[in-house]
């Protein structure tokens, strides 16, 4: 009878230890997953922003495509009407052809704002994006498998399975684990 209290006291114990790590890990899991959540809508805010600059730059790309066209056709035409032979007439025909057609070089090649500039920049924000949106599927892997991890813990803390509570530690390695790859290799952990 006595061994059979003492067994039942330990056994009693032993839960209460249980239900505390169960309770810490998940403690510990739910952190880890709202600073995962929280890592993964700001990648998600990232994802947002550069799609719309790289929309704005591709408009401006097409802007200056546009107006550059414009100005070589303009220079075009300029040169194919009025073939007087006054050479004021001839001077500013060709003053004018060479105005659209410098304005047509500086639509193409500014350094700051021209078609070659816009492009590089549109790339850069197309760049970002994608590897923002990795980034947030990175994270959002994360969540998941930490969320799994506080599913298993607080299973195991109804169940008493040591079992459970390896798994609930297992997924939580694994969330933190995609968390990390997240910050510093997304391609790897975005699948």
């Amino acid at each position: 009878m006595h061994q059979a209290l003492e067994h039942q006291e330990h056994a009693e114990h032993a839960a209460k230890h249980g239900h505390k790590n169960a309770a810490l890990i998940v403690a510990v899991l739910a952190a880890l997953l709202a600073i995962t959540e929280q890592q993964g809508r700001h990648a998600e805010i990232k994802v947002s922003n550069n799609g719309i600059l790289a929309a704005d730059a591709w408009s401006q790309f097409q802007a200056k495509s546009t107006r550059q066209l414009m100005s070589e056709d303009l220079s075009r035409l300029v040169m194919a009407f009025d073939s007087s032979t006054d050479p004021a007439l001839v001077a500013k025909r060709q003053a004018l052809a060479k105005q659209f057609q410098d304005d047509a070089t500086r639509f193409a090649k500014d350094p700051k704002d021209g078609k070659n500039a816009i492009s590089v920049r549109a790339r850069a924000f197309e760049d970002d994006r994608s590897e923002a949106l990795e980034r947030a599927h990175s994270f959002d892997n994360a969540a998941a498998a930490l969320e799994l991890g506080i599913v298993l813990a607080t299973a195991s803390a109804i169940t008493m399975s040591n079992l459970l509570v390896r798994f609930a530690l297992l997924m939580g390695v694994v969330g933190v684990t995609l968390a990390v790859l997240g910050l510093t290799f997304p391609d790897l952990a975005a699948f």
